[in-house]
């Protein structure tokens, strides 16, 4: 094999564990209580302002409702005072006040009825904003606990994660272009390791992908004798072998 394909090769293998030792420190880092806290209050934070925001939306319907009924009522009871301050009237004109009497007394009920209920959501409302308010304050305190720590954990590991970032920058240089195209084809599928070594008779030109142990077809075994690697047709991981 071509020294500088094997060269090639191996610095991909050595990209390949720099970068899953920096995707696990990632992970963890993502995994992390703290950042786990952070997210779960920022949740509570935003459940809680949207409660606020609706309490106050349905405060804004209920003062109008108490704004119309409070019309609704005053109009009544300035017929009810007209009707009652009018001069000595016929029988049949009395008999017909004394409906339209009734029946304001009945619309005066309803309205006094939808004013004691508008009165009790107005209660409602307010009790949910006060929990929501007491909620958002807490969920605020628990996220800035929560990021001063996260923040610590991530200033611990930051001269690392630096290390390794430039790390993986400064091989990917050195890289065959075409064959870290797959590499990084593999990684969007989440194919971990996207490269595995090549298991088998290297004598008898057998090979094996070392990742799900899949014998490589003739066509396989050519093409990693020749140019060192090859795509295993089950699990399309790319398989190496520079030895």
């Amino acid at each position: 094999m071509d020294e500088q394909v094997k060269q090639k090769l191996q610095k991909l293998l050595e990209y390949q564990k720099k970068d899953i030792e920096l995707r696990k420190l990632n992970d963890q880092l993502g995994k992390d209580e703290s950042r786990i806290v952070m997210n779960r209050s920022r949740r509570a934070f935003n459940d809680a302002k949207q409660t606020i925001d609706d309490c106050e939306a349905q405060a804004g319907t209920i003062l109008d409702s108490y704004a119309d009924l409070q019309s609704y009522i005053d109009e009544t009871e300035k017929l009810f005072n007209e009707l009652g301050s009018m001069d000595e009237v016929s029988d049949e004109e009395l008999e017909a006040r004394i409906r339209k009497l009734d029946s304001l007394r009945q619309k005066f009920a309803s309205a006094e009825k939808k004013l004691h209920d508008t009165e009790e959501k107005s209660k409602a409302v307010c009790n949910k904003r006060a929990d929501a308010l007491k909620t958002g304050k807490a969920a605020q305190q628990k996220f800035a606990e929560a990021k001063e720590k996260y923040n610590k954990l991530l200033g611990s590991k930051a001269d690392l994660i630096s290390s390794l970032q430039a790390s993986l920058d400064a091989i990917k240089k050195e890289l065959d272009p075409k064959l870290f195209a797959e590499y990084e084809k593999l990684v969007a599928d989440n194919k971990f390791p996207p490269v595995v070594p090549a298991a088998g008779d290297e004598k008898k030109n057998a090979f094996n992908c070392g990742g799900c142990g899949l014998g490589l077809p003739q066509s396989g075994n050519a093409t990693i004798a020749n140019q060192g690697w090859c795509r295993c047709d089950n699990c399309h991981r790319i398989i190496v072998n520079f030895k």
